[in-house]
Formats: C-alpha cells, sequence, structure tokens
C-alpha cells in the first residue's frame, strides 16, 4: 500500500501522466495485435553493440568478481533490479515471471526464464497479480517510480525528506534502498538503469552524476554482487529545466558509458537498441517518458502483453528491453562459467 501511495504522489509530483493504465493487469484477456508484419525483419537486433562484452580481459574480471560473490554465499540464480519507474512498472521483466512467455524465434531463452523463476521470496511482497516472487517478478525496493541516482544512495530513514517516502517497509533505517534489496535478495548480479529522473527533472549531471554512479558501483561490489549499468533510453520530452529531454540523456549517457569503462563494469547499450531504425516511438508510449508495450498501455494484461518477444512485440520498447535483460544474463551466465 505504501508503495501504491507513493507512485500516485510521484504522479502528482512530477506531474506527468505516465503510461496510461499500466497498472491494470487480467489475467484472461490477450494484449490487442499490433499493426506490424510478421514477415518483417526484427527490429534493432541484439548485438555485440548493444549486449555487454565478455570476451578476453573482460571475461577474466567477471569470472574474478563472480568468485568474490560466490565466497559472500550470493545467490547465483538471482539479479536484483535497480532504476526507476522504467524498471518498477509492470510493464518492465514482471511479465516474464508470471505469464506465458510468448518467445517466437527466441526459444533458447527459454532456460534463461526457468533459472531466474527458480529461486523464490515468499516472505517479500509481490507486485500485485504476478506471483510467485522470484528474480523476475520482485518489485525491487531500489526500483521505485520518479527516484534519482542519489535516493538509491540514501537511508531510508532519511528518504520522507526528498519527498518520495520509502517504498516499503522491508528496509532497515539506516540502510539505502539500494543495500536493502542486496541484502533481502543476496543476488548474484545487479542490473541498473539509473539516470533517467536524474535528467528529467533538470538536477545536477556532469562529475555530480559521475561520482553517484561510482559511488553505487563501488557500493554494489562491497556488499558483493557484481553490477552491470545500462544506457537510459530516449526521451521524447522535455527536462523541467527547460532543456531537451533528449539532450540530457545524451549526456548521461556518455557519463554511464565512461563510468562502464573506467570502472570494468558491463554495460548495456539499451538506448542504441531503442532508437535504431524499425523500432515504434524510439521505443517510447505515449507520454514520450517510459517503455511503450506491445498491445497498448491501457490493454487489461500489460505484464501479459510485455512478456511477448515475437518479431512485431519487438518494436515495443518493454518489450525490446525484457528481451535483452534475458540475452545479458544468459550472456553473464555463459562468460561466469568460461563458455
Amino acid at each position: 500500500m505504501k508503495r501504491i501511495l507513493a507512485l500516485l504522489a510521484l504522479s502528482g509530483l512530477l506531474a506527468l501522466t505516465g503510461c496510461g493504465g499500466s497498472d491494470s493487469s487480467g489475467p484472461d484477456d490477450p494484449p490487442a495485435p499490433a499493426p506490424q508484419p510478421l514477415a518483417e525483419a526484427p527490429a534493432a537486433p541484439s548485438g555485440p553493440q548493444v549486449l555487454p562484452d565478455l570476451s578476453g580481459a573482460a571475461g577474466q574480471r567477471l569470472r574474478r568478481e563472480v568468485a568474490r560473490a560466490d565466497e559472500q554465499d550470493l545467490n547465483p540464480d538471482v539479479f536484483a533490479k535497480v532504476g526507476d519507474s522504467n524498471t518498477e512498472w509492470p510493464q518492465n521483466l514482471y511479465g516474464l515471471g508470471c505469464r506465458e512467455v510468448g518467445f517466437g524465434s527466441n526459444g533458447d531463452l527459454e532456460p534463461v526464464v526457468a533459472r531466474y523463476t527458480k529461486r523464490k521470496f515468499p516472505a517479500l511482497e509481490p507486485m500485485p497479480e504476478c506471483e510467485p516472487v522470484n528474480s523476475l517478478t520482485r518489485r525491487s525496493a531500489a526500483a521505485v517510480s520518479g527516484v534519482w541516482t542519489e535516493w538509491l544512495m540514501t537511508p531510508t530513514e532519511d528518504l520522507p525528506a526528498t519527498g518520495i517516502a520509502p517504498p516499503t517497509e522491508e528496509c532497515e533505517p539506516q540502510q539505502t534502498p539500494l543495500e536493502c534489496e542486496i541484502a533481502l535478495i543476496r543476488p548474484r548480479w545487479a542490473l541498473i538503469m539509473s539516470g533517467t529522473n536524474d535528467a528529467l527533472l533538470g538536477l545536477p549531471l556532469g562529475n555530480t552524476y559521475r561520482s553517484e554512479l561510482e559511488a553505487m558501483i563501488d557500493r554494489v561490489r562491497e556488499l558483493g554482487p557484481v553490477p552491470v549499468l545500462s544506457t537510459l533510453p530516449p526521451m521524447a520530452v522535455p527536462a523541467h529545466n527547460g532543456q531537451p529531454g533528449q539532450e540530457r540523456v545524451d549526456e548521461a549517457n556518455r557519463i554511464i558509458e565512461q563510468v562502464a569503462a573506467d570502472r570494468k563494469v558491463p554495460l548495456i547499450d539499451l538506448h542504441r537498441a531503442l532508437s535504431a531504425e524499425g523500432m515504434v516511438a524510439d521505443g517510447l508510449a505515449g507520454d514520450g517518458l517510459h517503455l511503450g508495450t506491445y498491445g497498448g498501455d491501457a490493454q487489461p494484461d500489460i505484464m501479459r502483453g510485455s512478456a511477448m518477444l515475437t518479431i512485431p512485440a519487438l518494436k515495443y520498447g518493454a518489450n525490446r528491453r525484457n528481451l535483452i535483460w534475458l540475452q545479458v544474463l544468459e550472456k553473464l551466465d555463459h562468460a561466469a562459467e568460461g563458455q
């Protein structure tokens, strides 16, 4: 309930309409068909320019980090979500873990879904109409609508002063949301996509944002998991400081890429995938900010629509992102095993 109230309060704070109807879920209604020809080639294929390079020295570094995580007895079949509404909202990953996945030609990813739904967390708060709780369906304490990077690194007891209260009662007062989520699920991987609201709200980027990302990466490693960074999706709305939103996102993405290179962190270039030719509206919903979904944002069960990984569905941002995250997890697992 606190998370729901926080989401409502945030909507007023940011004066955004959101992905209309995206919080509505119904298990019986299929998504409306998208007007895309089945014979058309997939948009923005996920390749080396989108997925992290884990060959050579990068793979060796990853295996050293995995060995460190294993020494701390972290769950090898668990990952943590770190971010904002483009990770928390129901079109993002959840349907892969609590709906029937339409794999299409991506059936080779079925073992990835099986692996990351195997470890369950029955004591943790579920997303409504999406159980059981596992890595894909977990409503992360570190993925909250409207939050910015510094918020994720702020002690829970200090969060009300930011205007966005703690999303859950699962965290200790002294824990940051990031620390809380890692303590609750003890993941091997931490997939981080944070900065959209830093850009949208006109918060400082430059050295400030860089320092916050670096501190987050360092803290994740101190706690044990292996961090993975993602660039931010496109933005078709202006920032609150009047600057074009896409200019702000471009600046943030340059910083993300630099931090990933400097800190030797695997990088997912989601922005490249979503802005490629053939994607619908650069992967965005009608609000120009959140990820769009196959079947539309007002469909009765957006989680079901987002779990479609077929050719027409992959022209939509949430579906494309969901595919890429599965591909990344598969690549991480293979690299960890020396494959």
